[in-house]
C-alpha cells in the first residue's frame, strides 16, 4: 500500500474517534447554535486551495458530514450549492476545490493521491474550525462525474469510513468485483449509482454493479434519470427522491432534506 494511502486510514481514524461532546465537555449537552454570516463558507485548507463548506446553521448537536467531489471543469461552490438543495441544511457538506483546469476559473481533480491528501486536510480543517459541531464518522461520500472515479477508489480504500457512497454520472464499472468484495467485507453499507438521461453505458454498468453489490451483501441501487446529464434544478430535484434511501438507518441524518 502506498505511504499516502496508509496515512489516509490514520487521519480518517482521528475523525472517527472524536466525540460529539459539548463545548463544556458534557456528553449529550446541547451545543451553542452554530452561527456564521452565511450558509456557505470558504474553509482554508493547509497546502491546498480553499474548500467550500455548506453549514448546518443553528445546529445544537453534532451534525454529520457529506463530502462531495466535483467533476471536470467545475467549481466546489456549485456542487455545494446543488447538494445542499438535495441534502438540506442540517449537515456539513464539504467540497474540496481541486486543481485549476486549463479553463480559467474552473477546476478538476488531480490524481487519487492528490485528492486524498486534499480531502484529508479538508476534513482536519473542518474539525478544527467547527469542533464539537462535527459528528464522527462514517461520512457520506458523493462523487459527480470525474469525482465519481475518485469516490469509487476511496470506497475501496476506506469502506468503514465512507460506508455510504453515491456515484453520480460516473463510471460504475470502476467498482470492480475485487473492490466490491473489499467494500462488503470491511464495513461498506450502501452504494447508489445515478446516471443521467442518454448515458446507456453508465446505465448498463450500474445495473450490473448493483447486482454484484447485492450478492456481496451491500445495499445497492441504480437509477437512470430522465433529466440531465447536467446538475441543474431538474436533476437535483430528481436526486431528492433517491438520497433518502442512501442514508436510511442512520438516525443522526434524520430527513435528508428539510
Amino acid at each position: 500500500m502506498p505511504f499516502s494511502r496508509a496515512l489516509l486510514g490514520f487521519a480518517f481514524g482521528l475523525l472517527s474517534l472524536t466525540s460529539g461532546c459539548s463545548s463544556r465537555g458534557k456528553p449529550g449537552a446541547a451545543l451553542a447554535p452554530l452561527s456564521a454570516p452565511a450558509w456557505r463558507s470558504q474553509l482554508e485548507v493547509k497546502g491546498f486551495g480553499p474548500a467550500t463548506v455548506a453549514l448546518p446553521l443553528g445546529a445544537t448537536s453534532p451534525r454529520p458530514i457529506a463530502v462531495v467531489l466535483h467533476g471536470a471543469r467545475d467549481r466546489a461552490e456549485w456542487q455545494c450549492g446543488s447538494f445542499r438543495g438535495v441534502l438540506g441544511g442540517g449537515v456539513f457538506i464539504l467540497c474540496p476545490q481541486g486543481l485549476q483546469s486549463e479553463q480559467a476559473g474552473l477546476y478538476g481533480l488531480g490524481s487519487f493521491d492528490d485528492t486524498e491528501a486534499e480531502l484529508r486536510a479538508g476534513l482536519a480543517a473542518l474539525k478544527a474550525r467547527f469542533g464539537a459541531h462535527v459528528a464522527p464518522s462514517p461520512v457520506l461520500l458523493i462523487g459527480y462525474g470525474e469525482g465519481a472515479a475518485v469516490a469509487a477508489d476511496l470506497a475501496r480504500q476506506e469502506p468503514a469510513f465512507f460506508a455510504r457512497v453515491a456515484l453520480v454520472n460516473g463510471n460504475p464499472a470502476l467498482l470492480t468485483p475485487s473492490a466490491i468484495k473489499i467494500f462488503a467485507e470491511r464495513g461498506g453499507k450502501r452504494v447508489l449509482m445515478v446516471c443521467g438521461h442518454g448515458q446507456a453505458a453508465c446505465d448498463a454498468d450500474a445495473t450490473q454493479r448493483a447486482l454484484l453489490l447485492t450478492r456481496a451483501g451491500v445495499g445497492a441501487k441504480s437509477a437512470t434519470l430522465e433529466v440531465g446529464p447536467y446538475l441543474d434544478q431538474r436533476f437535483t430535484d430528481a436526486l431528492k427522491g433517491l438520497l433518502p434511501w442512501l442514508v436510511e438507518g442512520e438516525a443522526r441524518w434524520g430527513r435528508p432534506s428539510r
